[in-house]
């Protein structure tokens, strides 16, 4: 069993109780602004297995200990994925959901949804700020880093993810 297999697991229950979501919530353009508590549950876990990803590449890419979006923002492992265009099956919507840390001034290098889940995680009354539209980016951005960081390991066999085209999760069973 690999170190990283309790994250591909989380993000595969994460993944597959998102899809469940839209048997509550419609996936369509016009709901991207829908909130509530179940999707910041769910936000919440995804931003969570976010940072727990981007700690292992900062970890295994350089000297520095502290890891923060500060030092995210500027790693070149992470930063790669702000070219990734994902597509969201469910409505074809199509996003790049790390784009920002793309931008040629770091100081610019600002995730939006990063930005919304510390507002909301910090102060419940931003309740407003646990859309749809965070927690695809959010759930993307985990699949972009959980797959990086447990590709090496899981090279021969992957999975397509069932909510982003062109996310493949390394199998685990």
């Amino acid at each position: 069993m690999s170190k990283y297999s309790d994250m591909i697991r989380m993000y595969n229950i994460l993944e597959k109780e998102t899809d469940d979501l839209g048997s509550i919530i419609h996936f369509d353009e016009k709901n991207l602004d829908t909130f509530g508590i179940r999707v910041y549950n769910l936000l919440f876990m995804s931003c969570n297995l976010f940072e727990l990803a981007a700690k292992e590449i900062v970890k295994s890419t350089s000297e520095i200990t502290e890891s923060s979006m500060n030092v995210w923002k500027i790693n070149p492992i992470i930063c790669q994925y702000s070219k990734t265009e994902l597509t969201f099956i469910p409505m074809g919507l199509k996003f790049k959901p790390m784009e920002t840390l793309g931008y040629a001034n770091i100081e610019t290098r600002v995730l939006g949804w990063w930005k919304e889940y510390n507002l909301v995680k910090h102060n419940l009354s931003h309740i407003h700020k646990a859309t749809l539209r965070n927690l695809i980016y959010a759930l993307g951005s985990a699949g972009l880093l959980v797959s990086q960081i447990a590709r090496p390991e899981y090279m021969y066999r992957v999975e397509r993810s069932i909510l982003f085209d062109s996310l493949y999760m390394p199998c685990i069973r």
